[in-house]
């Protein structure tokens, strides 16, 4: 009799101990889950936000690489490893797809961005123009034309002004990421560059903005984020798309001076 009283009130306590231990291995589990981003380096102000949130809400690890777009999208090819892909525009994206990078039915639009003359706080060598840039003395920066896009754009739209030979006279530097130019602007190593919008939010007391037309333009950065084919942990690579895609993700790209609204894009490039 005193044996089966003895094993009907320990029961309960190592069923309970059993559900707790699950618990405690499930915790460790999620928490160890890491996710590797592959992201466009004009996407890194907003991104270092979502990753630091997203780990806060989550309990996942994020790790984020970034440079060009094309950079980014080799690097994965050649690791065959990571677990999402943030492009700065859809030709990249399209790229990825053909060549089996990334998951197609969870690719998603979160941002655009537009090209700009950046020049100096206060504007002191006096740019307002395309045809400025081939001032005698003026300094050019723009980003590498064969791994980002923006450089890409630059060369393109320097080539549809009829301006490529001699605002190419006054280029001394390729900067490997566009976020480099600002730093040249600030310290007075260029006087201008060609680089996304944005940058002016983030660094409004260094640099200002010189918008083109819509007709200078050659094209503008749709931001697009997919899932890796390589991703061991697909679920939480798509909790991650699904989060910075949200309303609320929107917000955030927002805040940090990118346009999310297709209308306000109009003014801008049609």
């Amino acid at each position: 009799m005193n044996r089966v009283i003895f094993r009907k009130t320990w029961l309960p306590v190592v069923i309970s101990g059993f559900l707790l231990l699950l618990i405690f291995i499930c915790s460790c589990s999620k928490s160890s889950i890491k996710l590797r981003v592959f992201a466009a380096a004009g996407a890194k102000p907003a991104i270092d936000e979502f990753g630091k949130m997203f780990e806060e809400k989550y309990g996942i690890k994020i790790e984020i690489d970034y440079g060009g777009g094309g950079e980014m999208l080799s690097k994965m090819m050649i690791a065959k490893s990571g677990d999402i892909y943030i492009a700065p525009e859809q030709q990249f994206m399209v790229a990825a797809k053909d060549k089996g990078v990334v998951e197609p039915e969870t690719v998603r639009a979160v941002a655009y961005m537009v090209p700009v003359i950046a020049v100096q706080k206060g504007n002191p060598k006096n740019i307002h123009t395309l045809v400025d840039l081939t001032m005698q003395g003026i300094r050019v920066a723009i980003a590498r034309p064969e791994t980002t896009l923006v450089g890409k754009y630059a060369t393109e739209i320097f080539q549809k002004a009829g301006l490529a030979k001699t605002i190419g006279k006054n280029i001394i530097t390729h900067a490997s990421r566009p976020d480099s130019i600002i730093m040249m602007l600030s310290t007075k190593q260029v006087d201008a560059g060609i680089i996304w919008h944005f940058y002016q939010s983030l660094s409004p007391d260094r640099i200002e903005n010189i918008f083109l037309s819509a007709e200078q333009l050659t094209g503008i950065g749709e931001m697009q984020i997919a899932v890796s084919k390589y991703s061991k942990n697909k679920s939480s690579a798509r909790q991650f798309v699904d989060f910075v895609a949200s309303s609320a993700g929107k917000s955030i790209f927002k805040k940090h001076g990118y346009i999310t609204d297709t209308n306000e894009l109009k003014k801008y490039w049609h």
